[in-house]
């Protein structure tokens, strides 16, 4: 076998197994392109559900925490009420002071009257502090409710990008193939020259 065609033969080798060796790393990415977009999907599954039940939680102390404002609200009309009534009675334990034990009785009506508006101090502190964080938490349970909707198009495009994938894949592996046939084609074309080229050299001119 002459020297050219050795290395016409070899070429053509070291082609196919370009071609094979191509094709067996295109897969081999896309494979493992493919495992990390499977396990990023089910990441931000994870996250979407995450949120979800966050968001859903975040409603109910909303909820919850309206229904505080209002029983605060109401507690401290009932104690004001209290307090008014216990006001008025000890007014009228005042016009029966020449009675020994009234006086005790008022006494303690007082002290009771004055514990009751300590605590409507503090109810009016935690009622001003509910005032000031719902619209805090209005804003972060806005905010909440978005993220599900976010993670929803983002697993869409990562199903998406996914698909895109498997469709590169293909065309990689296709523009490999018709590569390697283009130059074995070329390898093909030069032998077939060569051949034509020697046939003239060694035919005798007339």
């Amino acid at each position: 076998m002459s020297q050219s065609r050795v290395v016409t033969w070899l070429a053509g080798v070291l082609i196919i197994g370009s071609v094979v060796v191509g094709w067996i790393a295109i897969g081999r990415i896309s494979s493992a392109t493919q495992r990390g977009l499977d396990r990023t999907e089910e990441a931000l599954a994870l996250a979407r559900d995450l949120a979800a039940s966050t968001s859903e939680s975040a409603t109910e102390l909303q909820r919850v925490v309206g229904v505080i404002g209002e029983g605060l609200g109401s507690t401290s009309k009932a104690l004001v009420a209290t307090r008014q009534v216990s006001t008025n009675v000890r007014g009228l334990f005042d016009i029966a002071s020449f009675i020994g034990s009234v006086e005790d009785l008022t006494d303690s009506l007082q002290e009771a009257e004055a514990t009751i508006a300590e605590v409507e101090i503090d109810l009016a502190e935690a009622s001003g502090s509910i005032e000031e964080t719902t619209p805090i938490l209005d804003r972060t349970i806005s905010t909440l409710q978005q993220i599900p909707g976010e993670l929803d198009r983002s697993i869409a495009e990562v199903r998406s990008s996914a698909t895109r994938v498997g469709q590169q894949v293909w065309l990689w592996r296709l523009a490999i193939s018709a590569a390697g046939a283009a130059l074995l084609l070329v390898l093909i074309l030069i032998g077939d020259l060569r051949r034509d080229v020697g046939r003239r050299v060694t035919t005798p001119q007339p």
